[in-house]
């Protein structure tokens, strides 16, 4: 379906650039230096195969969808660089308890070697010195150059287990040194395989979120599971453990579903974000969780609002939705007030990963919820 045309796009990814103030890499907990280990190895490309065959790094294929795959080209001069015993960049992982690697740094990379060396599937296109290896697998080069790539070197940094989840996402945070560097998302989710990154990818590709963010978040860059993660993490943990970090209220709220929570809670979760989304296209139509139009045009989504609103929404007795419904006029007109309000303004726009402005809107959305509900 055509979109509506959107101004303030992040990235061009259907969200508003959202201003932290404050978001620089920083240890905002105390932690024992002790349990930070990070590793330096150099295995040969044949060794990291053996690690791909058995399941032992984990690629992520949601990962690697969302970040967007080397076309044919640009993973032959990959595999020419190897050939040509040029050294590739360093590549970044963090090891689980069981030794196996989740890739944060380089999954571009290794999925290039895996497709020809492992997979098979790569012809090598359009070289630029090797040119009489044009259309050849690795089946089809001589034994010498595929002993040549076998017996390659590569450099991996790897973050040991034990080593606490924040500092590990701040460390990969200040490594993040991609042509297109990860957003805090994409790290996150590269961090924590399991139910979390299954809960948040159901949520964001689920029909309710697609609508009621009017199909206009795109999933390139993860902004669509940073959304579903915040409402998640909002709703399921205690508002006061808030400390005025976003990134690493957001990771507790990951390893959260990892650690803690429990199939019912889950479920009632699902339940209450479908609930919640259904519930804000209904009141809101096609601009829930976005800011006031400007000069005509529609605003995208704003994060810190879409947060903020989605909760409060999930919070709303089934019995009450009626009398929301019947009071939208109403509840848009508050709501248009609201915005007009500098102080709320403020705290869906400048330094909104304080603890400050975070409890603001909170507070001021249910606020105005409630007060339509009283009326």
């Amino acid at each position: 379906m055509e979109q509506p045309k959107e101004e303030g796009i992040e990235e061009g990814y259907g969200v508003e650039e959202e201003n932290l103030e404050d978001d620089v890499p920083g240890i905002v907990k105390p932690f024992d230096p002790s349990k930070i280990s990070i590793s330096t190895k150099t295995p040969i490309v044949d060794l990291v195969i053996k690690r791909l065959q058995y399941d032992e790094i984990d690629l992520n294929p949601d990962f690697q969808r969302n970040a967007g795959i080397w076309d044919r080209t640009r993973q032959s001069r990959l595999i020419e660089s190897l050939l040509l015993r040029i050294p590739l960049p360093v590549f970044y992982m963090a090891a689980d308890k069981d030794n196996k690697w989740q890739v944060v740094d380089g999954l571009q990379r290794l999925y290039s070697i895996k497709s020809f060396v492992l997979d098979k599937t790569l012809k090598l296109h359009k070289m630029e010195y090797l040119s009489r290896f044009e259309r050849f697998t690795y089946d089809d080069l001589p034994r010498n150059m595929q002993r040549r790539i076998d017996e390659t070197q590569l450099a991996f940094h790897v973050i040991d287990a034990g080593t606490p989840p924040a500092v590990m996402f701040n460390v990969f945070k200040r490594v993040n040194t991609g042509g297109k560097p990860l957003t805090p998302q994409e790290i996150r989710h590269a961090l924590n395989p399991g139910p979390a990154r299954d809960l948040v990818n159901e949520l964001a590709e689920s029909e309710e979120f697609r609508l009621a963010t009017d199909y206009s978040i795109s999933p390139k860059r993860m902004a669509d599971r940073e959304c579903a993660l915040r409402f998640i993490a909002f709703y399921s943990q205690d508002m006061t453990s808030y400390g005025g970090h976003l990134d690493a209220f957001l990771t507790d709220g990951m390893r959260h579903i990892n650690l803690d929570m429990n199939e019912t809670e889950k479920e009632e979760l699902r339940r209450a974000f479908f609930r919640s989304m259904r519930l804000a296209r209904e009141l809101f139509g096609d601009n829930a969780f976005r800011k006031p139009r400007s000069s005509g045009r529609r605003s995208v989504v704003n994060k810190p609002l879409f947060e903020a609103l989605s909760v409060a929404l999930a919070r709303v007795q089934e019995s009450k939705h009626a009398v929301l419904n019947d009071r939208k006029d109403a509840l848009n007109e508050m709501f248009t007030g609201l915005m007009a309000d500098q102080d709320f303004f403020a705290s869906i726009s400048i330094g909104t990963q304080s603890t400050e402005r975070v409890q603001a809107r909170f507070r001021r959305v249910k606020q105005v919820i409630d007060e339509v509900l009283d009326d």
